[in-house]
């Protein structure tokens, strides 16, 4: 007689496979939504304003702990100072002055709102006046500024340089002074 071979059902590999797959899934699920959310919340942590912890040690049980840090809102302090706009001088400061690509490029920051008005650009060397130019003011949403000055290098000696910036608008004025090495 022969014997016959009993045909195994593999359904149940199939079955198995899926499930373990389907754990896997719901594996890989549970990180990538703990992740993107414990990121969110520490975004959010480090927008709020840091203050350093304070490290105890507590001599009866000997353990070190961590005090919580306390986030206070710091009071805004108003300026008291005077208003710029209402001074009758101009004031300002030379926010750049330095040599790029054979220029000599000069910007200025006018502490006032001036809707109109100019700049006259003075380079002293040694005392001398080695260079003028001219240009005029821009106004800005609190501040002004002078247009700018580009001015070749070649028209000027090398050395220590006075920069002298005359502002004129309306009834004010005032000079804007600084120097540069060229």
């Amino acid at each position: 007689m022969a014997q016959r071979r009993r045909k195994r059902s593999k359904k149940w590999l199939g079955k198995l496979v899926f499930v373990v797959l389907l754990v896997a899934a719901g594996v890989v699920c549970y990180f990538v939504w703990d992740g993107y959310f414990r990121d969110k919340s520490a975004d959010v942590e480090d927008e709020a304003p840091k203050s350093s912890g304070v490290v105890v040690v507590e001599e009866e049980e000997s353990v070190v702990g961590y005090e919580e840090p306390v986030n206070e809102k710091q009071e805004t302090v108003q300026y008291d100072g005077e208003n710029p706009n209402e001074s009758a001088s101009i004031t300002g400061a030379i926010t750049y002055a330095s040599v790029v690509g054979g220029n000599l490029v000069i910007r200025v920051n006018i502490d006032q709102y001036l809707s109109g008005g100019s700049c006259k650009l003075s380079l002293i060397q040694d005392g001398v006046v080695v260079f003028e130019d001219n240009a005029v003011v821009i106004d800005s949403a609190s501040t002004s500024t002078c247009e700018g000055f580009n001015v070749l290098v070649a028209r000027l000696g090398s050395g220590k340089t006075n920069i002298n910036i005359a502002v004129i608008s309306g009834d004010k004025n005032g000079t804007i002074s600084g120097e540069v090495e060229i």
